[in-house]
């Protein structure tokens, strides 16, 4: 854990670094820090950045999701997952994005290959202006699910 001492340090000579070692070293602090503050509260959903357009590590779970599509708009969805599935049969990894649709919502709806230009999911970074493929799986009570999915590019 950071001292109180060493914060006050941090804090006061963040805007007059004299050397880029000076400032790696406080940023490395901070980030021992934060990693052992989440390691203490039992944080396991993964990293909060991506690198090369990747989406942070599934699977995930959030309240809502807004998804929007290159020529049908933004969607919410309820109670959205993602999930890793397995690899293909040419070892090509994809990812799951699915939700339910809210019941008020009516017309047609993505399907098939669309492109997605964005996904906002509170506490993942998702990738962007990818081509997916869309499906909506109704049920008995008329609710709607629908999946997104992705081929990943980097391999796990």
């Amino acid at each position: 854990m950071l001292t109180a001492d060493r914060f006050a340090e941090i804090c006061a000579g963040r805007n007059s670094y004299r050397s880029t070692e000076q400032l790696d070293r406080d940023v490395q602090d901070l980030l021992a820090e934060r990693a052992e503050l989440l390691a203490r509260l039992g944080v396991e959903r993964g990293k909060d950045t991506a690198v090369g357009g990747e989406s942070t590590l599934a699977p995930h779970t959030a309240r809502t999701a807004e998804v929007r599509f290159g020529v049908w708009g933004s969607l919410r969805l309820i109670g959205p997952t993602v999930r890793d599935l397995e690899p293909d049969y040419y070892g090509h990894f994809y990812r799951q994005l699915g939700g339910w649709l809210p019941d008020g919502l009516s017309g047609e709806l993505p399907r098939g290959t669309e492109y997605l230009e964005w996904v906002h999911m509170p506490g993942l970074v998702m990738p962007t202006g990818i081509n997916v493929q869309v499906a909506i799986s109704p049920t008995r009570d008329g609710s709607r699910y629908m999946t997104i999915e992705w081929r990943r590019e980097r391999p796990r």
